[in-house]
C-alpha cells in the first residue's frame, strides 16, 4: 500500500535529525571535508524546517475543512429558505457532524489501546 504524505514526511523528517546528529557529532570519524560537512549540515537542517512546516500544515488541514465548510454555509445564507437550501444546510451539517464523530471515536479508541 503507497504511504500517506504524513507518513512520508514523517519518515524524512526522522532520516533528517538521524543524518543532522550523524554529520554534527562525528567531525573526526567522517572522512570529509569540512566544507562538504557544512554544505550537508545546511541542507539538512533547511529539510528538517520544510517538513516540520508541512507536518504544522497537516495539522492544520482539519481546521481548515472545518473553516471552508462554515464559508460555504455562510455563502448560501443569502438564498431564499427553500428545500434546496435546507438540502445544502442540512448535507454541510452532516459532514461538521460526522467529522466531529470520527474524531472522537478514534480519540476513544486510542484511548482505550493505551490501556489495553
Amino acid at each position: 500500500m503507497k504511504p500517506t504524505s504524513k507518513e512520508v514526511i514523517e519518515a524524512v523528517s526522522n532520516h533528517c535529525s538521524h543524518q543532522l546528529t550523524l554529520y554534527k557529532f562525528n567531525r573526526g570519524v567522517l572522512q570529509i571535508s569540512e566544507k562538504y560537512r557544512e554544505g550537508r549540515l545546511t541542507a539538512l537542517e533547511y529539510i528538517g524546517e520544510l517538513t516540520f512546516y508541512y507536518q504544522q500544515e497537516e495539522k492544520n488541514l482539519q481546521q481548515y475543512l472545518h473553516d471552508q465548510i462554515l464559508k460555504q454555509m455562510q455563502l448560501y445564507s443569502c438564498l431564499d429558505d427553500t428545500e434546496y437550501k435546507q438540502g445544502l444546510y442540512d448535507a454541510l451539517n452532516d459532514i461538521l457532524d460526522y467529522k466531529k464523530d470520527f474524531i472522537e471515536r478514534k480519540i476513544h479508541q486510542k484511548k482505550q489501546t493505551k490501556f489495553a
